[in-house]
């Protein structure tokens, strides 16, 4: 029997010679050398089969054609030479009839990467479960290049002001010769005894460290180098307050890299922002509370413009169209500047994170001419002939639009190929987090990959190294959730919660005790998940602009138009008590840059304007300096989100606490009460336009008498016995905490 799955992988990899340009001719063991390592395979079947084969596209999925050997232990073995590289494979168990022979094939529950020849998109608690009869999926082993020296790492330890090391090498073709360490750029000591290595030296007082091991034979082969990334302060993702910079809109730091690519419309072309300007920014954006650094794609994008929606063109400033894998688009610097802009961040203890667009490439890119790696063109906003839309009927193999060719990733190397680039960029940029575009696009399979990859090679045993992948699925809770798993993505972006708040904070038709519930309730709407919660991203218009005019289309009449501040201070109320509420909730507030004043603008393209349109410039060093460029309704929100922010850091009870409510006034009021601990807080958003008046028992909720203090505006209130009674503005929230 041939499982369905070999049909279509039959063809991917071949499993002839092998070169090597490394090779050493004056070497006899490298002359002889054929280009194929020794790959182990084991499988213990849960009953007692007759006999088990491993099948592939190195053997064309014939179970006859390899047969393992029952151990002593009840496993079943074999070794099969193959050439580096991945391989999809399954096993096969084969039991003896009385009137001929049954197969059953399955998966390697072991194995750490898969891939899956049909699409995953329904599979809403898709695992690696690897159950008989799955004949879509398969597993994948990726066999080490044999020729070469290869390290592995055993622990890692960065406690009491020092760095541990163990690990071990094992050699390729010839011995290892040399075998060396960098800590921060810079050689430190390491002994070694045989195959095995120690590493101990002290740490500087930098948060950050980035350690590399490295080795190379007798014949100069080098192995691949291993990554020992770690942090020695206490940060938690669930403390992250996220600032999302779209590069080319933040700041200018270089206008000698201003090129345009002649496009219909400014909004649609570079703006000029770069990567020198974001550096120059983080002061700024560390004074807001800012501890971890969203960043656009820096890829090369195609250098022309191209069409897009609203009869414009478009350029790719926004780093998804990505045209090469290698690199950083010049619009935006190089990987000096990319470089620095990341350790610049990482001395203010910053993490970073940055796009991953694993789900396409633009028909600029080498790739793309290549036509077997991607599905055929079905643009996702076409039809079937049942009438739905490709968004639904196949969102992992639609195009976004005709220039951006969709990796068909059920091929094992195309799979692979793309998880590489992400492992590539996570290693040599020293990045702390992956944003994952277009989650919901890519096979399940390409998730539990990277999810794999990034726990092999970056997330060493001790080191604490926590490397976050967060998603975006622009859908419900249910599509959200089926992404995220201990072996899937660590977390997404909570659209139903940014719907909600809209709905009670833009159009009234919530109540504020709908969206504060919601946010209550976070873990157990998303029980596997670190959730990121936001009121704006590019793929939405901005809150203030939607309050204002109650929509956020940008070309009601076929052409693009561009959203300004309002006159009046009403949406900047409103946003000011979103704001309150994301900050002092569970989940990793997400700022898209320009919301922590109030930015203006419409659907995308105009969702996107650069900040000196508006004359701010980030790069002065404080929130105070950036505020004196604001008019009163812009730097009022500012100076709110910047006191969320530092209120988040200092009381641990806004952001991980029990809550109940305090007090609650028909729709439009809520106030609830936090608690962790000895850390006490009352949070209240009163979205009516009257002034509202509380007076309640503290002792209800085990409150102490005493002082407590607003820290958005530093009024203090004094309770008179057991009872706190304060007043609220129209339109206005308070977070009070009690002051020992």
């Amino acid at each position: 029997m041939k499982p369905i799955f070999a049909v279509i992988m039959g063809a991917v990899l071949g499993c002839g010679k092998a070169t090597n340009n490394d090779t050493d001719q004056a070497n006899p063991e490298a002359e002889s050398w054929d280009g194929l390592c020794s790959a182990q395979f084991s499988h213990t079947p849960e009953g007692e089969p007759d006999g088990v084969a491993v099948v592939g596209e190195f053997n064309r999925w014939d179970a006859e054609a390899t047969p393992m050997t029952r151990g002593s232990d009840g496993a079943w073995t074999a070794t099969v030479p193959l050439e580096p590289g991945p391989h999809a494979y399954r096993f096969v168990e084969l039991t003896e009839w009385t009137h001929g022979q049954g197969e059953a094939d399955l998966c390697d529950p072991a194995a750490s990467m898969a891939v899956c020849s049909e699409s995953t998109a329904g599979e809403a608690n898709w695992v690696q479960e690897c159950t008989t009869g799955s004949d879509d999926c398969a597993s994948v082993r990726v066999v080490e290049d044999c020729s070469i020296p290869r390290i592995s790492i055993d622990s890692v330890g960065a406690t009491d002001g020092a760095l541990r090391i163990t690990g071990r090498i094992a050699a390729g073709l010839v011995s290892v010769e040399s075998l060396s360490v960098e800590l921060n750029g810079e050689s430190i000591p390491v002994e070694r005894d045989g195959d095995v290595f120690h590493v101990e030296h002290i740490l500087d007082e930098r948060l950050r460290h980035h350690a590399v091991v490295s080795a190379t034979d007798s014949a100069g082969r080098r192995a691949e180098p291993v990554s020992v990334p770690f942090w020695t302060d206490d940060f938690e993702w669930a403390d992250a307050i996220i600032y999302h910079a779209l590069i080319d809109r933040v700041a200018n730091g270089n206008p000698a890299n201003d090129a345009s690519a002649d496009t219909t419309h400014s909004i649609t072309d570079w703006a000029g922002g770069d990567l020198e300007g974001l550096q120059a920014s983080l002061p700024y954006l560390e004074d807001l509370g800012v501890n971890a650094l969203w960043i656009s794609n820096p890829q090369p994008a195609p250098p022309t413009a191209w069409p897009g929606t609203c009869n414009a063109t478009y350029s790719g400033y926004h780093g998804f169209w990505p045209a090469q894998f290698d690199g950083v688009d010049p619009h935006l610097g190089d990987i000096e500047a990319l470089d620095n802009l990341i350790d610049a961040a990482h001395q203010r203890g910053m993490r970073v994170m940055m796009d991953w667009v694993g789900n396409h490439v633009h028909t600029d890119h080498p790739a793309a001419a290549a036509d077997a790696q991607f599905h055929p063109l079905a643009e996702c906003n076409d039809f079937g002939n049942d009438g739905v839309s490709n968004w639904d009927r196949i969102p992992q193999e639609c195009w976004f639009t005709s220039y951006l060719p969709d990796w068909d990733h059920s091929q094992v190397q195309v799979a692979h190929d793309v998880v590489d680039m992400a492992r590539t960029w996570a290693r040599d940029r020293k990045l702390d987090g992956l944003r994952v575009d277009a989650a919901k696009h890519m096979s399940t399979a390409v998730l539990y990959n990277l999810r794999s990859t990034v726990e092999n090679e970056l997330e060493h045993e001790g080191s604490s190294f926590d490397f976050i992948l967060i998603g975006e699925t622009f859908d419900g809770a249910d599509a959200i959730n089926a992404t995220i798993a201990p072996h899937l993505l660590h977390g997404q972006f909570d659209f139903p919660l940014y719907w909600t708040i809209r709905n009670a904070f833009v159009y009234d038709n919530a109540s504020v005790s709908d969206a504060v519930n919601q946010a209550a309730a976070m873990a157990s709407h998303y029980p596997n998940g670190e959730m990121s919660t936001f009121l704006g991203n590019l793929d939405v218009g901005r809150f203030l602009t939607e309050r204002h005019e109650s929509t956020v289309d940008v070309c009601p009449d076929g052409t693009l138009r561009q959203a300004g501040w309002p006159d009046d201070g009403q949406a900047f109320d409103r946003l000011r008590l979103a704001w309150t509420l994301l900050f002092t909730q569970p989940g990793m507030p997400m700022i898209y840059y320009g919301d922590e004043f109030g930015l203006p603008g419409y659907g995308d393209p105009d969702n996107r304007q650069p900040l000196w349109w508006y004359g701010v410039d980030p790069t002065e060093p404080s929130v105070e300096a950036v505020s004196a460029q604001l008019a009163a309704g812009p730097a009022r929100v500012l100076d709110t989100v910047k006191r969320l922010a530092m209120a988040r850091k200092d009381h641990p009870a806004l952001r991980s606490g029990e809550q109940e409510n305090y007090w609650i006034d028909g729709d439009g009021l809520v106030a609830t009460a936090h608690t962790m601990g000895e850390d006490r807080a009352i949070v209240v958003l009163n979205r009516n336009d009257g002034e509202a008046w509380l007076d309640n028992s503290l002792s209800f909720f085990g409150f102490p008498e005493g002082t407590w203090i607003d820290l958005l505006t530093d009024e203090r209130f004094e309770s008179d016995g057991d009872r706190l009674r304060f007043g609220v503005p129209p339109a206005s929230p308070r977070v009070l905490v009690w002051e020992p």
